[in-house]
């Protein structure tokens, strides 16, 4: 439910920019055929009840289309991002920030109680609108039916359409002859349009955003853009002459209570004035005042329907990106007095590619910048850091911040960052492990590098302390397949990649080495209990002996992930 009443409000404060847009082409075409007028509405319609649109060149659209986040209630710093700068300061500073010690947040309350007087009136109106409906069937159950779908009453001061899927049009019985010929044609003319099924659909969507009183505005407009235009149809179809005694007989019942009112499943006759008012000043339209006005209405409705294309970011935007949050985080540190008031970037160069490691290609690029404060001599230098001419480098005790993207097409993706030293980015098979460990901990690949056959090695290290090998077959499994040790857990539970030392891929190396083993060579990788001797004496520069390995065979991932004291 949260998430509906927050798309709802997304939607209503995209509509209400194009409500105000809609009302100001309205005053641009009031030359023209109110056809027209009635058309735009459709862009309204559309905003209200779809949640979602294409991007395109061509939008009119000012405001991000997703201007309340659906976390929002969830935020430690609640925004709203409309992307115009001044309603965004303002409405972001009124928001509730979470307090602390409070179980829940306020901005959660007030979604909460929205959510129930949203939900109270909905069920009002539609409550009153089918009372109404009922009401009005049941008193017109004595129409006497003259021909067709008309019918006759007294009682009935004004003519009305009513009903949904047998829309009748019904008459006040003092109409002559020749103002009954209008109105019914008028009245026809709704039918034929379907105006019966729209301005029902229409006040079920008003229903649903009632809070917003720019769409009862867009409603009532509608309606006489509606009757404005169905007008010009029978004055069209019956002829210039008849502008007089239409307007005459529209005045005459404008004097009678109308017997539709307050039912959204009928409508008759309203504003009169500016119907007449239309009617008399009716002219036909020029050739060219058509084609203008329907290239317009074009024009408008693609551009209020669709949003505006989202700026593909560059690597180098997510690169500032990386660096602005570095400085507000060393802005917002307790230790530090000074301002940060300019930053540039002074390295910025891929280092790696894969194609292999995840479903989409996959890069890692350097980057190095400097940070310069507004007084060098207050600056506190955290571990790593440097003072080069005024500015401060960005060094860390990790190393240099290594951002690592994706490519969904020709779009980059900012996936994250990690540091050059904790992992070795000097090799092909360091890169690779480096990648990794990265998706590994953020759940884009499982913890284990090889899937099939796994053994586990405990051994004790010079100190007492009891680790673990997990050892894989990386590229034949069964008897034939050299073995590899893939990973190692120290005591405490950390887990550290084992990469070969080679400046190839490791897949290729490990080919290479199957190779070998498959014409007669190092056939001691076949034995994984002397492949991990190997790497405990040469990689891990421990001196252990065979029968001190305590070996575990048929075993899987979760067996070796598991905390040592589990065991």
């Amino acid at each position: 439910m949260d998430k509906l009443f927050l798309q709802i409000l997304n939607m209503n404060i995209t509509a209400g920019y194009v409500i105000l847009f809609v009302i100001a082409a309205r005053l641009l075409l009031k030359k023209a055929p109110k056809i027209f007028s009635y058309a735009l509405w459709s862009v309204v319609l559309f905003r209200l009840i779809c949640p979602f649109s294409f991007e395109s060149m061509f939008s009119l659209m000012p405001i991000n289309t997703q201007t309340v986040p659906h976390n929002i209630m969830y935020s430690q710093a609640p925004q709203i991002h409309s992307g115009i700068a001044a309603i965004d300061q303002a409405a972001n500073n009124s928001l509730p920030a979470p307090a602390v010690g409070v179980s829940a947040n306020p901005l959660q309350v007030w979604i909460a109680l929205g959510e129930a007087v949203w939900l109270f009136g909905i069920a009002a109106l539609l409550i009153y609108s089918a009372y109404t409906a009922v009401r009005l069937r049941n008193k017109l159950k004595p129409a006497k039916r003259i021909y067709d779908n008309i019918y006759e009453m007294d009682g009935v001061k004004t003519p009305f359409v009513f009903g949904v899927l047998k829309p009748k049009i019904y008459l006040p019985p003092i109409l002559s002859e020749n103002d009954r010929a209008y109105i019914i044609k008028h009245e026809q003319v709704h039918i034929k349009r379907l105006d019966y099924i729209i301005k029902p659909f229409a006040f079920l969507v008003l229903c649903i955003h009632w809070f917003n009183p720019l769409v009862w505005i867009a409603f009532f407009l509608m309606e006489e853009d509606m009757e404005l235009s169905c007008d010009e149809s029978v004055i069209k179809q019956m002829g210039s002459e008849i502008k007089k005694s239409y307007s005459a007989s529209l005045l005459s019942l404008s004097t009678g209570r109308r017997t539709a009112r307050g039912c959204p499943l009928a409508f008759g006759e309203n504003n009169t004035k500016g119907r007449i008012k239309n009617i008399l000043n009716y002219k036909k339209p020029a050739f060219w005042v058509i084609i203008v006005a329907i290239i317009a209405v074009a024009a408008i409705c693609i551009g209020l329907m669709t949003d505006p294309q989202e700026r593909l970011l560059t690597v180098e935007d997510y690169a500032k990106g990386f660096i602005e949050q570095e400085i507000e985080a060393y802005e917002s540190s307790e230790w530090n007095d000074v301002k940060i008031i300019d930053s540039k970037i002074t390295r910025l160069e891929k280092i790696a590619s894969f194609d292999n490691l995840i479903s989409s290609p996959v890069e890692v690029w350097r980057l190095e910048y400097r940070m310069k404060p507004d007084d060098i001599t207050k600056a506190v230098l955290p571990g790593g850091m440097n003072e080069v001419d005024g500015w401060l480098t960005e060094d860390s005790s990790m190393g240099k911040p290594m951002l690592i993207f994706s490519y969904e097409g020709s779009k980059v993706k900012y996936l994250g960052c990690t540091w050059s030293g904790e992992n070795d980015f000097t090799t092909l098979s360091g890169q690779e492990a480096a990648l990794r460990i990265f998706f590994e901990g953020i759940g884009l690949l499982p913890n284990e590098t090889y899937s099939g056959n796994h053994i586990i090695v405990k051994f004790p290290l010079s100190t007492g302390e009891i680790c673990r090998l997990f050892l894989s077959q990386p590229v034949v499994q069964g008897d034939s397949g050299i073995w590899c040790v893939e990973r190692w857990m120290d005591e405490n539970g950390t887990v550290y990649h084992a990469a070969p030392k080679t400046d190839a891929l490791t897949a290729d190396y490990y080919k290479d080495l199957q190779k070998q083993c498959d014409d007669g060579h190092k056939s001691w990788l076949l034995d994984p209990l002397q492949v991990a001797i190997e790497y405990i004496n040469d990689d891990l520069g421990q001196h252990t002996y065979l029968d001190e390995l305590v070996p575990q065979y048929s075993v899987k991932v979760e067996d070796f992930m598991k905390t040592p004291e589990s065991h």
